[in-house]
């Protein structure tokens, strides 16, 4: 079946970790790939913001889905669809983090804002982007815990590791929150239900493209079931090893130009 829309991560899959961007090979095969007709996704964990950024001005896809599919829209930011979290989902975040003195961030349309443990934040997983600034713009002192009095978050990022997030568990289970690693000692927070498919499948129907016409490119866990949905499911070598059996074929790594490589043998070949 002819693949109508592909998906891609950002990290780990067009951009290797630590680049600054996406290179030459990733760009030109993307602006190939819309050329011939097909939709143009990015599915990934950043706020929309940040993904423009680090795409740069090379890479212009049709549409985002950001915050792990919680924030879909157009090219020119106009929502598609849109989960946020609920107040009690965010309050027990937020009494938790601060029980253990754990930092918390949420992810917000206009930036992200550390509710708890700002200072330690910065400290440990900034470094030198602290300084810059576009971090500046978006990583923003929220310790006044007021910005959601304005909107919800769409999700949240805490930095712990698996002991606490299982004990969070324990105790908040009922609402149902997922907690995903995406680096050693983070996790994205996640709703119930909530997930890159869940929202590239509002998507799909709004553009009236099936899953077996899609095609998913990553390299994450919360890259799972966007593989798992999509008709053609492309993994990338050295990411999470739980995605190697969902996947019909396995891209070199993203610093080899792999997902690159993998649209024209597959997609445009």
């Amino acid at each position: 079946m002819k693949i109508k829309a592909a998906v891609f991560d950002i990290d780990g899959t067009l951009v290797p970790y630590g680049a600054p961007g996406p290179g030459q090979a990733a760009v030109q095969a993307l602006r190939e790939l819309a050329q011939s007709g097909v939709a143009v996704v990015i599915a990934t964990g950043r706020a929309r913001y940040t993904a423009q950024w680090v795409l740069g001005s090379g890479i212009k896809p049709d549409y985002f889905a950001a915050v792990n599919g919680a924030d879909v829209t157009d090219a020119a930011g106009r929502p598609v669809w849109q989960s946020r979290m609920t107040p009690e989902e965010m309050y027990a975040l937020v009494d938790f983090c601060e029980d253990h003195e754990l930092p918390l961030e949420f992810i917000f349309s206009d930036a992200y804002y550390v509710y708890v443990e700002y200072a330690a934040f910065v400290e440990k997983y900034c470094g030198q982007n602290a300084a810059s600034g576009f971090f500046d713009s978006v990583l923003r002192d929220g310790e006044d815990q007021v910005r959601h009095l304005q909107d919800m978050p769409f999700g949240a990022c805490a930095a712990m590791d698996a002991r606490h997030a299982a004990a969070f568990e324990e105790k908040y289970g009922h609402l149902g929150l997922r907690f995903i690693p995406f680096a050693p000692g983070r996790y994205d927070v996640l709703r119930a239900g909530a997930g890159k498919a869940a929202g590239v499948g509002r998507l799909l129907e709004r553009l009236g493209v099936s899953w077996a016409e899609t095609a998913a490119f990553g390299d994450g866990e919360n890259d799972a079931e966007l593989l798992e949905a999509a008709g053609f499911a492309v993994a990338m070598e050295g990411g999470a090893q739980s995605l190697l059996p969902l996947a019909d074929a396995v891209a070199p790594a993203a610093a080899q130009d792999g997902a690159a490589a993998a649209v024209r043998e597959y997609l445009l070949g």
